[in-house]
């Protein structure tokens, strides 16, 4: 049997954590969609998409979305008319951010004894594996070092943040991969 090797994690610094998801319930983040719906198998539309990397903010192409573009998968999505609307097709510019989300997102905020941020922005994070129409996810810094009391001891809370769940996912093959939209879009805690 090999030896075990064992670690003394106080004195090499390790550090361990966890990103945690809570999706919230009512209406998705930027549009006025029911959130959470479990439509029918049959859908009311598709479509097709290829990933096209573009130059950022650096004006340079990402690397890891060169990479996926090489591959030339499509993505096929699959809505409902009652889940999805033309801002989960990419087709119309996301809404306003729901209200009630950030009102939830701030009280949890609060009750983790977090510190607020004095703005909240909206980033886009590149998404390379189609789960998103745009090819990005929005999402939000709300607040940071928080902490929460547990029988053993405080945990440290780095960050809140407010973002959109991604498409979930039906099938995948090696060029093919297809998403359902109902997900899409609705509010998430981190």
């Amino acid at each position: 049997m090999a030896q075990k090797d064992t670690f003394d994690y106080k004195k090499i610094g390790f550090k361990a954590g966890l990103e945690c998801h809570q999706q919230l319930s009512g209406k998705k983040l930027f549009c006025n969609c029911d959130a959470l719906v479990n439509d029918p198998q049959d859908v009311d539309f598709t479509f097709e998409r290829t990933l096209r990397a573009a130059a950022g903010e650096m004006d340079k192409i990402d690397q890891a979305a060169a990479y996926e573009m090489a591959k030339q998968r499509v993505f096929v999505y699959e809505g409902k008319d009652t889940s999805s609307c033309l801002v989960e097709r990419d087709d119309e510019p996301p809404h306003t951010v729901n209200q009630d989300h950030l009102a939830t997102v701030l009280e949890v905020s609060l009750l983790l004894g977090c510190r607020i941020v004095d703005e909240i922005h909206f980033m886009r994070k590149t998404i390379v594996d189609g789960s998103n129409t745009s090819a990005f996810q929005r999402s939000s810094l709300i607040s940071m070092d928080g902490s929460i009391q547990t029988s053993k001891g405080p945990v440290g809370i780095a960050s809140v943040c407010l973002e959109e769940e991604s498409a979930k996912k039906i099938e995948e093959k090696p060029h093919r991969v297809s998403y359902g939209l109902d997900r899409l879009g609705v509010a998430l805690i981190e």
